[in-house]
């Protein structure tokens, strides 16, 4: 019943996503927010200008794993996972995941 009721709050509040993982596409609803840290500069200086150090936390549905090969696109950025793991399983499943621009991975 609480999944049922996790579904219902991704298709009212989630923001459409892609999750690309090899050759898949899969496009799906998940919860993004900025992750705001004190005394954190958005931006650093490096040797070809500014780069963002913007990060999103990930919330997104039990059936749809994310990991490390997995590229997220939204709001026409591509955003690879930093780090994730499923949690309250056996009660309300969901993936919990940090995102950060694709190019500061070294992609």
């Amino acid at each position: 019943m609480m999944e049922r009721e996790w579904r219902g709050i991704l298709n009212r509040y989630g923001q459409q996503v892609i999750l690309y993982r090899g050759e898949e596409e899969v496009p799906l609803r998940a919860i993004l927010q900025p992750v705001r840290e004190e005394h954190k500069v958005q931006q650093l200086p490096t040797a070809l200008g500014l780069s963002s150090q913007e990060k999103l936390l990930y919330l997104g549905p039990p059936d749809q794993p994310v990991d490390l090969d997995t590229m997220v696109e939204y709001g026409g950025r591509q955003y690879r996972v930093r780090n994730a793991h499923i949690v309250g399983q056996g009660i309300c499943p969901y993936w919990w995941a940090v995102l950060c621009p694709r190019d500061e991975v070294g992609a």
